[in-house]
């Protein structure tokens, strides 16, 4: 009789790579997962951000292995301190709820307290709240004996949803309150957090607590983001829809200001780079043809990923041109982020931003970049050339960071009116 083989019995190389395929394999996301926003343990990661975390942090495939027996927990080690290894991507998945905010779920996180990763692959992904209406007739209830009565009617009734995750922040103002909606603001500043907290961090009650204000400097690094922007999935809700003819009227999508561009005075202080730069979108849809589309094509325009990734690429590009907003909130993606920022809709590639060609730009005249921040601006990216190449050694520069000015307004006196645009407002918001 032929004695079965184990696993620890197997030779060293085949063993390594079958561990290596269990630590490194994404976890499954579908699209229409309502336990992911079920997740009683679900909270604001700060009290006006309407970014959606779990309260518990993210546990690695390599643990239950680790704690199996001696032989398993050398090689998991042996695997999760390899050079090249290293180089695998770390995956978020992130779901936006128009007028609820972000729900991101890690999908790929090997070692949670890793400092200096190769690449973070962000997947970005829209859902419209009536699409998890599981009390349709027309939807997919399979998987309803999973949930409760209340559960049931949490999900299956759009108010009850957004009484739970209703968004704080959605509102927009560009005149006092220049950040961009939700949808894309609240992208960035989940990066930011990320960057400054670390996958635990970013899940911690505890981090969250003690980091209500704003952010503290950058801990963590990555060489390469990676965001890919899908188009919404179609469900069995769609197709009820359309054999209803023109569809049902969507009341929290129409006319909805968290869409793309779909609040008064977004594309003049987020138009995108200059025409005919190496950073414009490549795709179909460019800033014109969405201007004021959500007054009547909001809810057919619903998932567009063309559209929201230009709108993404965009508010990225208002962020590392230095102007006063980047002075402000962008310095941070020059310290963290070494090589690239690429975006893709829908598996097709869009714009490279590589850090170290925008490093180079300098910062558009305004009335805000006075003598002063300009010799800050100069001394942070003497400091920010030694820190960046430190931590492509792994290693950190013992410098202190030069402070840079967020110089929002100034007055009006010592400018003529006609030198230089008067765009600046006053913002009374963190990132």
């Amino acid at each position: 009789m032929t004695k079965s083989k184990t696993l620890i019995t197997l030779p060293a190389e085949l063993r390594h790579e079958i561990l290596a395929t269990v630590i490194w394999t994404p976890a499954a996301t579908p699209y229409n997962r309502h336990s992911l926003f079920l997740d009683k343990t679900r909270v604001r990661l700060r009290d006006d951000w309407d970014i959606w975390v779990p309260a518990n942090s993210p546990q690695p495939p390599a643990l239950p292995l680790i704690l199996t027996c001696r032989i398993l927990r050398d090689d998991v080690q042996y695997l999760l301190n390899s050079c090249s290894l290293q180089h695998r991507p770390y995956e978020i998945d992130i779901i936006f709820v128009p007028k609820c905010g972000l729900f991101p779920t890690w999908v790929c996180c090997p070692l949670p307290g890793q400092m200096n990763l190769d690449t973070l692959q962000v997947s970005f992904r829209i859902m419209d709240v009536q699409d998890m209406d599981l009390e349709d007739e027309d939807s997919d209830t399979e998987d309803e004996g999973e949930y409760d009565m209340d559960d049931l009617a949490l999900v299956g009734k759009g108010s009850g949803f957004m009484s739970r995750y209703g968004g704080v922040s959605s509102d927009f103002d560009p005149i006092s309150y220049p950040n961009p909606p939700s949808g894309s603001w609240n992208f960035y500043r989940l990066l930011a957090s990320f960057l400054a907290l670390g996958p635990r961090g970013l899940t911690s009650p505890t981090y969250q607590k003690d980091n209500r204000g704003s952010l503290s400097a950058s801990r963590y690094s990555l060489r390469h983001l990676t965001i890919s922007v899908t188009s919404k999935e179609k469900t069995k809700m769609d197709d009820a829809r359309r054999s209803r003819g023109c569809g049902i009227m969507r009341p929290m999508i129409d006319s909805n200001p968290d869409l793309p561009y779909g609040a008064w005075g977004e594309n003049e202080i987020f138009p995108g780079p200059p025409h005919n730069s190496p950073y414009s979108w490549t795709g179909r849809t460019d800033v014109d043809t969405v201007i004021g589309m959500h007054l009547s094509t909001g809810r057919h325009t619903l998932g567009d990923a063309d559209r929201y990734g230009l709108y993404l690429a965009n508010t990225l590009w208002t962020l590392l041109d230095f102007s006063w907003l980047s002075r402000g909130y962008g310095l941070m993606l020059y310290e963290s982020i070494l090589d690239d920022i690429t975006f893709y809709v829908d598996g097709e590639p869009r714009p490279r931003f590589g850090m170290d060609d925008l490093f180079s730009l300098e910062p558009p005249k305004h009335r805000t970049l006075t003598p002063e921040v300009v010799t800050a601006l100069q001394s942070w990216k003497e400091w920010v050339v030694k820190w960046r190449s430190r931590l492509r050694e792994g290693v950190v520069l013992d410098e202190p960071r030069p402070v840079v000015s967020f110089v929002r307004s100034v007055p009006d006196s010592g400018y003529r009116s006609d030198d230089v645009p008067d765009s600046d407002s006053e913002s009374g918001s963190d990132m």
